[in-house]
């Protein structure tokens, strides 16, 4: 199949990882629903993309199902479904509040599986296709002090891991993408850890061996090779890319 005739989800895409892999897939010819909370960037990664929008609170579970299920039938078909959205909350068993982790459940663990349910019979539909979700490396090993936001996170690599096995027979690759630190406001909460942005800069070089942070660009390209048929033998895979960070 070629990049033109191919058609893809994506829920978390008005700015960052999500919006930059949205600009990479329409760039190669895809065509995409777009699905997000803030309408005005929304617009915007539509605009420049082509793609359909569709406003949705992902951490409405009815709501989300109902519009992932109007967009997935105004395309068709779909070839890769990918569930972006989440967020982040700093602290540790003292500091953070059970709401801190209730949040995080709704849109890092709740929203993903609100996806699934939709997006498997539709890539079953299609005779199989790509389902990919955004995770990250904190949920792979402990970071300072995200206790509520990593353990959500290890839960969204080992919900990425059962899907696989079970949907490996539909054909249906599900993997986890696993950036490191990456140069968008989604991580203020973590930076304020370390006194503010210009504090946490500095001490990068003590915890990416690479030396700096990451574009959103550059992770939201993995994003969409894990998402193309070229990947087409990689399944339950929590992908990191994070500079080396996991290294030290």
């Amino acid at each position: 199949m070629s990049a033109e005739s191919r058609q893809a989800l994506i829920l978390g895409c008005a700015s960052g990882i999500g919006a930059e892999g949205a600009r990479i897939l329409a760039a190669e010819g895809w065509r995409l629903a777009l699905l997000d909370l803030a309408a005005d960037g929304l617009e915007a990664v539509a605009g420049d993309t082509g793609g359909a929008a569709y406003v949705v609170d992902a951490t409405d579970p009815d709501a989300l199902g109902e519009v992932l299920a109007t967009a997935l039938g105004e395309l068709g078909r779909v070839d890769a479904v990918w569930s972006n959205v989440g967020m982040q909350t700093a602290g540790t068993v003292e500091t953070a509040a059970v709401e801190d982790l209730d949040r995080c459940y709704a849109l890092n663990v709740r929203a993903h599986f609100v996806v699934a349910r939709r997006a498997v019979p539709a890539l079953r539909a299609a005779g199989g296709g790509a389902l990919l979700l955004t995770a990250s490396n904190a949920g792979l090993f402990p970071d300072r002090e995200l206790l509520t936001y990593s353990t959500t996170k290890a839960a969204t690599i080992a919900m990425a891991k059962l899907l696989a096995r079970d949907h490996a027979a539909d054909r249906i690759r599900v993997n986890a993408l696993c950036p490191g630190w990456v140069d968008t406001p989604f991580n203020t909460p973590a930076w304020e850890s370390y006194g503010g942005h210009e504090k946490f800069l500095e001490s990068v070089p003590d915890l990416i061996p690479i030396g700096r942070i990451a574009d959103a660009r550059e992770v939201a390209a993995v994003a969409c090779r894990l998402l193309s048929p070229e990947f087409a033998y990689m399944t339950g895979h929590a992908l990191v890319v994070d500079g080396g960070e996991m290294l030290t």
